[in-house]
């Protein structure tokens, strides 16, 4: 399907580009870290949660984080306490609850692939215009915040007549 060809109507065409935009950025992101650093984007992206979050974490916050089952990310960490990249440990205050976190090796495999993202990133967004960006991620944060129900009722929008 031609992606400039029009829709039926503009929330048909949002939907079918931010799902063929999202499935590109995957297969190109799935690719650059297969290269770059030998792991999947799934498990890169499970490994950088982790590295973002000050102090161990449980996996149901990652799949939260990642819009993930906390199956799909039991598989991740998994498969990465396996390589030696990542620990699991029993929670002092829940002892149902496993807390991960990373282990050096885990840490540097992260830097490795948030610096091969960068020079990817530095390759691509040139050819963006940093504005539509802005918007892109403005509307796209929007739609989440209505479309989400665990973020409540969604913010009455303003309207242009509407003082401040």
């Amino acid at each position: 399907m031609d992606p400039a060809a029009p829709l039926p109507d503009d929330l048909a065409t949002l939907w079918y580009l931010v799902r063929r935009v999202a499935g590109l950025m995957d297969r190109s992101g799935e690719a650059l870290f297969q290269r770059e650093i030998g792991t999947s984007l799934a498990q890169f992206l499970v490994l950088s949660v982790v590295e973002a979050h000050p102090g161990p974490l449980n996996q149901q916050t990652v799949a939260d984080r990642l819009g993930l089952t906390k199956g799909t990310v039991s598989r991740q960490i998994d498969a990465a306490v396996a390589a030696g990249l990542m620990t699991v440990r029993t929670s002092d205050q829940n002892r149902r609850e496993n807390l991960i976190a990373l282990t050096p090796v885990g840490t540097e495999l992260v830097r490795r692939g948030d610096a091969a993202f960068e020079r990817e990133k530095a390759a691509t967004l040139p050819f963006v215009d940093p504005d539509d960006m802005r918007a892109a991620i403005r509307v796209l944060a929007a739609l989440d915040g209505v479309l989400d129900p665990s973020r409540g009722e969604p913010q009455k929008q303003r309207s242009d007549t509407e003082t401040l």
